[in-house]
């Protein structure tokens, strides 16, 4: 599931310049919670989510650093993350100076995205505002800084999530997302690979969550008593976000695989399926999970998994012995929304960031769910 657990508002004008040394590309700087480090695989384990980190540093060359906190955890794997809102118009104007994805860009001009003809409206919500997480606003250019992230406790006490020591006491960790992972259903460590859950797709799937991919729509069960599942259910009398807002990879959320309009709804009674695609004209790229089963709305559909589609990194629910390699549809996302891949880029010495009036305010809760 996910949910939000608000933060006090911290909002940042200013525009800074940092001198940073000159580097090629991404860099994600891992740091390992106890509860890995003291495991009696730990060596096993860290070196599936090396691996898993070399895979994003080779593909993406936004020369920035991620900071991620692993941890152990419940469900297969989940994330939270630091997330901010800005406006659509400077997050239209960052990702079309980035240019990681031109076919992507053209289908927002294409469908009412360019500033200069809507006045910068969000075409996801219809307001100027787009909520974007910290490790995506830093790869297209703005000034975020890791922070306190709330961790899940596991056991539903204050709704799940509880801030860390960073926020206790102004120790600890400051990251721009922490990762749990439960080792005890995946291999490594145990064997054989066919019975238990694959560790390096379920942490490949939760680093490109830290990175930016996901839904603003809440994740919900249709089996509970209220809420946004509910047939006509509203958060905010637009849509079924917070504050009426999508996040980037929404607005690439289409109705059907080709054509339709843009969707942006937990009511699964009425909107039977929703693609991820650049526009209405290029075709499906990948099938959302848009079921009201409690996993994540941003990750693709795999329960069950769409004729003559495998199984594939990001998809919402994970099966036993299952190994899905990295590929194409995650790296079109990421790219969607601003990486860039596998291009030579400069390395520059000095690089000027800025920030357009972020709030930062809340923490995603993001769940990746065994099958059953």
């Amino acid at each position: 599931m996910k949910s939000f657990s608000l933060l006090p508002a911290l909002l940042l004008a200013t525009s800074l310049a940092f001198v940073m040394p000159a580097r090629a590309g991404l860099i994600i700087d891992t740091t390992f919670d106890s509860t890995i480090t003291g495991d009696s695989n730990a060596a096993s384990i860290e070196a599936v989510i090396n691996t898993a980190v070399q895979t994003f540093e080779s593909l993406y060359t936004n020369p920035i650093t991620v900071s991620i906190l692993f941890q152990e955890g419940g469900e297969l794997g989940q994330s939270n993350d630091l997330i901010y809102n800005t406006s659509y118009t400077s997050f239209y104007a960052q990702l079309v100076a980035d240019d990681a994805n031109p076919a992507a860009i053209a289908a927002l001009q294409a469908n009412g995205g360019n500033p200069n003809t809507n006045g910068g409206v969000n075409p996801v919500g219809g307001f100027n505002e787009i909520e974007i997480k910290a490790a995506n606003a830093r790869a297209l250019g703005y000034a975020v800084a890791p922070g306190c992230v709330v961790t899940p406790t596991g056991d539903g006490a204050s709704d799940g999530n509880v801030p860390n020591e960073c926020a206790l006491s102004g120790s600890g960790a400051r990251v721009d997302g922490i990762i749990s992972l439960n080792t005890s259903i995946t291999n490594p460590p145990n064997t054989p690979a066919s019975s238990y859950y694959d560790l390096l797709s379920t942490t490949e799937h939760e680093i490109d969550e830290v990175l930016g991919l996901g839904s603003a729509l809440h994740n919900c069960d249709s089996a509970s008593p209220s809420g946004a599942c509910q047939p006509g259910a509203t958060l905010d009398g637009a849509n079924d976000t917070f504050y009426g807002v999508g996040a980037p990879e929404d607005l690439f959320r289409w109705s059907a695989a080709t054509g339709g309009a843009r969707t942006l709804s937990t009511n699964c009674t009425t909107p039977t399926s929703a693609y991820f695609a650049y526009g209405p004209s290029t075709g499906a790229i990948a099938q959302f999970n848009n079921a009201c089963n409690g996993g994540d709305f941003g990750d693709w559909q795999s329960s069950p998994l769409p004729a003559g589609v495998n199984p594939q990194v990001q998809d919402a629910f994970g099966g036993v012995g299952d190994a899905p390699a990295y590929g194409a549809s995650e790296i079109d996302a990421l790219t969607a929304i601003g990486y860039d891949l596998a291009a030579p880029t400069p390395e520059p010495s000095t690089m000027v960031l800025f920030v357009a009036g972020f709030a930062m305010l809340a923490v995603y809760r993001r769940r990746r769910r065994a099958e059953a």
